[in-house]
């Protein structure tokens, strides 16, 4: 890409001969007034539709050049973004484009993508349409990097402004991410821009929880920076009163010497940046204070993007638990503590930050106070300043940041300040909440109806479903969407999944993934409404497009195996639990499954490996009927799944039966079961008889004939093992295996009494076949000993 054609990606990081290109010129200085009115009224006049503007664009490219065009549509682009992600000031959309909109196009339905239509908070709607639709036109009439790079931020930003993540849109978006991604290397010579477009990819992919994509263009954004980041246990202290120092995470942060890079005093030196408020506790201390110096580096201002990039990834790849909080700590601190950088990635990090902290006692305060101060922002950052790397840093518009200040308020038990900015923002869900809080749910839906007598939607129908519990709205709802919007299906199976009426609520669940398929929620949902009602295939396909949305979760890996073992396939369940596993290997419940179905298909190892997880997880281990199908396919020498003889893994079945016996000492089962493959007749014998003070540990077992069997067959086997182990053994064993033999034939007398004593009809049989052998074995022993 030429040096020039870069500077129209609109950057602002860095500080160009500006006056050589006037249009350059004006794009950077933030001059982005429409001037040339002839040829804005002539892109009007085709209504915005894309086929007449390419037609438009191919007859103006001949007469002239379309740099022109571009810079409207960038200018466009840009006010848009400064209206919605900076503090803005009232435009009036006439006077801006010196012409008027056409009456025909409704922005807002033109906007609409899988029925989702745009957050009322969204400012200048118009401004975002004119841009999107002449990048989309420029880039079908000349297909080059800068086109397609403005066409690719113009569709992720339409994406932000939607009240929910659209199918089409992402299928769209992973087209133009491919071609975006060849052209990589057409930028070998600009490191930079290579970064930057990594970035700004990975940060589209992290709208719709694609962890995995982001993951590989955050490690290559690295490798190509040259950057190494790693979190190392250092000793600190945290509180003001701390007398030891304790491990602490700590980032250190290394630069490759070899790679040029310009400074973040460089780039962004002259922006002001918002204020980083210091934690005013009387016990906890503003910053860990370590008692080693960790390397940091003078991180760049995309260097400084990478660390919170990777703060975003972990927060969408990571449990919710306070491990990742203090895993994220140093990187977010590795941000606020640059002395320079983009405005966009320090306000970014500083509203993770006071997220993360909303949830201490400790730190809510200091968490409300920064979301304020950046809230109301007092600072006379320029427009360019606060929109430089603004789409690689992922910070959401300024709407956002006053719900994020109003669910401060809410962690903070202010209620009522909290409601006054939702009724602001429009959110009337969390509206619903706060009157919920206050006991005054009647009060919600007076307000939501007001809203609806002023201007009724299709969100404004369901949410008065939700405040009422009442159905009608939901179909009311349904029908003022002329039967297209997946909200309204949504909120329709969701007050039945509710009351768990799982049956009724499975069709509006996909009715609404067939018109937005790209729904987690309801996918989730539908899969396990479709479990509890028996319906395997549908619940099978849900599971299986939510771990596609969501391969990271546990849960729903584990449902799918459920329903895919109900089906028979036990096969694909064992996959599924496998993929399970990658995700969550601390669960009991998941190994339990585990263990159960890999039995079924053969992957012993699996089995063994399940039962030591167990054993780790639970200190116990007692399923002896998988255990005893585990010992057969020992003992048989049985074919597992992938062919090979299960008689191989007799030494490590024997290894886990040492550590469940030693657990539970007195579970004759066990015992019996590890006797069973014991490679010696000594070894059985021993392990019998301890099976056998298991079985008459508490005296009772002469009480029932049953358990009298049970006894006998065992003092049989007891008798047999120990003399076969006499019979076999070697020179050096024969003291011990006469003491086996010894305490076998006490053990038989013992029993033989005991059974006598109760004369059951049931082990006549039983009790003649053991005195017989009772018999032979004395004699034996009379002979040797």
């Amino acid at each position: 890409m030429q040096e020039d054609l870069i500077l129209f990606l609109c950057n602002f990081d860095e500080s160009p001969d500006i006056h050589d290109d006037p249009i350059i010129s004006k794009l950077w200085t933030a001059n982005w007034a429409i001037e040339d009115i002839d040829l804005c009224k002539n892109l009007l006049s085709t209504h915005m539709e894309l086929d007449e503007l390419i037609t438009f664009l191919k007859i103006y490219q001949d007469t002239n050049n379309l740099k022109n065009i571009l810079q409207l549509a960038i200018s466009s682009f840009l006010k848009f973004c400064n209206q919605n992600w900076c503090t803005h000031a009232d435009l009036n959309l006439q006077e801006y484009l010196n012409a008027e909109w056409p009456q025909d196009v409704d922005v807002n339905t033109n906007l609409q993508r899988d029925s989702e239509p745009m957050y009322v908070n969204i400012l200048y709607p118009e401004y975002l349409y004119f841009s999107y639709q002449l990048f989309s036109a420029l880039y079908a009439t000349e297909q080059n990097l800068l086109h397609l790079w403005w066409l690719f931020r113009a569709k992720v930003v339409h994406q932000k402004t939607l009240e929910d993540t659209s199918a089409t849109l992402y299928s769209e978006l992973e087209i133009i991410i491919a071609k975006l991604s060849n052209e990589l290397p057409s930028l070998q010579g600009k490191p930079r821009l290579q970064i930057l477009l990594c970035l700004e990819i990975a940060q589209a992919y992290l709208i719709y929880g694609r962890v995995q994509n982001v993951e590989e263009y955050l490690h290559r954004a690295r490798e190509i920076a040259g950057l190494k980041l790693e979190l190392t246990g250092i000793l600190g202290k945290r509180t003001k009163f701390q007398q030891q120092f304790l491990p602490q995470l700590a980032l250190s942060s290394e630069l490759d010497s070899n790679m040029v890079r310009p400074s973040a005093e460089d780039s962004h030196g002259d922006t002001e940046l918002p204020p980083d408020l210091e934690l005013q506790d009387d016990v906890r201390l503003n910053r860990i204070e370590y008692n080693e110096k960790i390397c940091h580096a003078e991180l760049p201002s995309l260097e400084q993007i990478l660390c919170l990039l990777t703060v975003q990834y972990l927060q969408k790849s990571q449990p919710k638990d306070d491990l990742m909080h203090e895993e994220l700590q140093p990187y977010i601190e590795a941000v606020v503590s640059q002395k320079k950088g983009a405005w966009s990635s320090r306000v970014a990090a500083l509203l993770i930050r006071c997220k993360l902290e909303a949830n201490h006692k400790r730190t809510v305060e200091r968490a409300m106070l920064q979301c304020e101060a950046i809230v109301n922002d007092k600072t006379n950052t320029s427009p360019t300043a606060r929109l430089s790397y603004l789409f690689a840093s992922g910070l959401p518009p300024a709407w956002t940041w006053r719900q994020q200040l109003a669910d401060l308020y809410l962690s903070l038990g202010l209620v009522k300040a909290a409601l006054e900015e939702y009724q602001r923002l429009q959110l009337w869900e969390d509206v619903i909440v706060c009157y919920t809080m206050l006991q005054l749910r009647h009060k919600a839906a007076e307000v939501i109806q007001q809203q609806i007598d002023i201007n009724p939607t299709v969100k404004l129908y369901c949410l008065l479903g939700d405040a009422t519990d009442d159905i009608k709205c939901y179909e009311k709802a349904w029908e003022f969407s002329n039967y297209k919007s997946s909200r309204a299906q949504r909120h329709w199976g969701n007050f039945l999944f509710d009351h768990k009426n799982y049956e009724e609520c499975i069709p509006h669940y996909e009715k609404s993934v067939e018109i937005n398929s790209i729904q987690e929620g309801v996918w989730l949902r539908l899969g396990f409404a479709a479990l509890e009602t028996e319906h395997w295939e549908t619940s099978a396909r849900a599971y299986r497009r939510y771990t596609y949305l969501q391969p990271n979760s546990f849960e729903a890996w584990n449902n799918l195996a459920k329903v895919y073992v109900k089906q028979g396939d036990k096969d694909r369940a064992y996959r599924a639990l496998m993929e399970a596993l990658r995700f969550n290997y601390d669960n009991w419940k998941l190994w339990e499954n585990v263990i159960i179905v890999s039995m079924d298909t053969g992957h012993f190892e699996d089995v063994i490996r399940g039962v030591h997880r167990m054993l780790d997880l639970q200190h116990k281990f007692e399923d002896f009927e998988v255990l005893s199908l585990l010992v057969h396919a020992i003992v048989k020498d049985s074919k597992d799944a992938d062919g090979n003889s299960a008689g191989r893994l007799r030494k490590r079945v024997l290894e886990l039966f040492g550590r469940i016996t030693s657990i539970h000492q007195n579970k004759p089962e066990l015992w019996q079961l590890y006797a069973d493959i014991s490679p010696t007749y000594l070894l059985r014998a021993q392990r019998l008889l301890k099976a056998y003070r298991g079985f008459t540990q508490n005296g009772n077992w002469p009480n029932s004939p049953e358990t009298c069997k049970k006894v006998i067959e065992l003092a049989q086997s007891l008798l047999e093992y120990s003399l076969k182990a006499r019979q076999e053994s070697e020179e050096k064993d024969v003291f011990q295996a006469n003491q086996q033999l010894s305490s076998a034939r006490l053990t038989g007398q013992a029993v033989i009494r005991a059974v006598e004593k109760q004369d059951w009809p049931e082990t006549q049989d039983l009790l003649t076949m053991l005195k017989e052998l009772f018999t032979n074995v004395t004699e034996y022993m009379k002979s040797v000993i």
